[in-house]
């Protein structure tokens, strides 16, 4: 792994960990083992940082939601949707980002790669449901999905996971039909 991509993991460990206000240059320099004068080399100012580690973090977000796009039955689907969106790591990793974002148009611009790297699985488990893939159902799925993600945060992921996944085929079954009149 190239220095670059070990500051953005080590980054994203402690965004992870210990949330946006324990991210440091500092901090993060020592989690990768380096002197914070090496780690400014790479990333001069926390804004440079953060906004790096935030594509680090979409990448691996959008990544781990790619087999909700190649699994090929809808409950497979929505087990895999439901596995990621219970896994509390990420989801601290996104909520640290999503509070930066309002200072950071870096950030805010890696957001909206993610909303866009995961839209073709969104739109193959809407498709999986018969329902329309439209604008409006995709940001309704994202908004329902990072909903469920804050909402595991709260509780134990192995008991939420099932209701997680009775919740996903709810919404989705309700969601007008693909062949309905847009």
């Amino acid at each position: 792994m190239d220095k670059r991509r070990a500051i953005t993991v080590a980054g994203v460990a402690q965004l992870e960990e210990a949330g946006l206000g324990s991210f440091t240059q500092a901090r993060v320099a020592q989690r990768a083992g380096l002197r914070q004068s090496h780690l400014t080399y790479y990333f001069p100012t926390r804004s440079d940082l953060i906004v790096a580690v935030a594509d680090e973090a979409v990448a691996a977000r959008v990544e781990a939601l790619r087999p909700v796009g190649e699994a090929g039955e809808p409950g497979a689907k929505v087990a895999a949707l439901a596995a990621v969106l219970t896994a509390p790591g990420q989801t601290r990793v996104l909520l640290a980002l999503t509070q930066s974002a309002e200072d950071e148009p870096g950030v805010r611009r890696a957001l909206g790669d993610l909303a866009a790297g995961v839209a073709p699985g969104s739109v193959a488990l809407l498709a999986a449901f018969g329902a329309a893939a439209t604008a409006s159902a995709i940001g309704l799925l994202q908004s329902v999905s990072t909903g469920m993600a804050v909402l595991a945060l709260a509780r134990e992921p192995g008991e939420f996971r099932p209701l997680a996944e009775r919740m996903l085929t709810d919404f989705l079954t309700h969601l007008p039909p693909s062949d309905a009149e847009q």
